[in-house]
């Protein structure tokens, strides 16, 4: 029997991997329940909510791997009818759930920022869980190969096994990541329970819980994206993935809109913006420029890496500074 099969009755066949994410789901659906209460909002939401979410993104992450990859498929209703081969592209899942809030929200004249922002930590957390289901698997799709022998272990490497079948050792990309979200997940519960009442100089306190997890949930795809093998790119784009200019354009969407209401806030533009916009528009250029290195000289990945995740987090910061200049405290 398989070592990646959870139990075998039958023709049954439940696997690792999709018992670890159904156990993420069910723990992001229970946070998101609590912190719904918090929010004082009615439960049956959350429970809509997430099914909602599971019809929409599903589909619209395999659509967006089929348009992506047309060469894994025999057509469109291919893909759709038959999961149990090829993969997803996980961005497809922020149209599904913000579709699925608006839809839930509608029943009860609710507000869609304030279920997202109690949804946000379980995103993160069913984005971990998904992360980790690769470790049962053994669908590491790292492309840097770590060879020095301390190094060959969880967190940093991950043994997989080669066509020739010998076991060697890449970069632990999804498990790494997997780490990440666990920390954006206890990020986010303290911002939701610290700061998410935090007045505004202008626009409504709502909504700010989402936006931090998606601002950093783009900053770690950005870096991660690129160290896998089997990236998704647009059919006339080969360079950056589909995945990282989805980061990039919702970073520097969450940029503008606290821009607008930052400069609403104080009257018109002050040094304190253009700073904030130079600074995050020489860190995604100079994360382009090390994107550029690392795919024409393979042997550059630490440094290379080591230097984009800089990037990243400074252009997280010049976007959570700009968030500041719009708070009354």
């Amino acid at each position: 029997m398989s070592q990646d099969i959870a139990i075998y009755s039958g023709s049954a066949v439940l696997h690792w991997s999709a018992l670890v994410i159904t156990l993420g789901l069910l723990a992001a659906l229970f946070m998101t329940l609590a912190l719904q209460r918090a929010n004082r909002g009615p439960a049956f939401v959350v429970f809509l909510f997430f099914a909602l979410s599971i019809l929409f993104s599903v589909p619209l992450c395999r659509i967006l791997h089929w348009y992506c990859h047309t060469e894994q498929y025999s057509g469109l209703l291919s893909a759709l009818r038959d999961y149990s081969t090829g993969s997803y592209v996980l961005p497809g899942a922020m149209l599904g759930v913000w579709l699925a809030a608006y839809l839930a929200t509608r029943l009860d004249s609710g507000s869609c920022a304030a279920l997202l922002d109690a949804a946000a930590p379980g995103l993160a957390l069913v984005v971990a869980f998904i992360r980790l289901s690769a470790q049962f698997n053994a669908s590491c799709r790292s492309k840097i190969s770590v060879l020095t022998p301390i190094l060959q272990h969880l967190p940093l490497a991950s043994g997989v096994t080669n066509s020739a079948g010998q076991t060697e050792y890449r970069f632990a990309t999804y498990f790494v990541h997997f780490l990440l979200m666990l920390l954006i997940c206890w990020w986010l519960l303290h911002f939701f329970f610290a700061y998410r009442r935090v007045p505004m100089r202008s626009g409504s306190a709502e909504g700010n819980v989402i936006r931090m997890f998606l601002l950093a949930y783009s900053a770690t795809e950005m870096v991660l994206d690129s160290t896998r093998y089997d990236s998704s790119f647009l059919p006339f784009n080969g360079f950056i993935s589909f995945v990282q200019i989805v980061a990039a354009a919702s970073m520097l969407g969450i940029l503008i809109y606290y821009s607008v209401h930052s400069v609403r806030a104080h009257g018109g533009v002050r040094a304190v913006h253009w700073v904030l916009w130079i600074g995050w528009f020489l860190s995604l250029a100079a994360g382009g420029f090390l994107e550029y290195l690392v795919q024409r000289h393979g042997d550059w990945y630490l440094p290379c890496y080591l230097a984009m995740a800089l990037c990243c987090v400074l252009m997280m910061a010049f976007v959570y500074r700009m968030y500041l200049t719009c708070c009354k405290e």
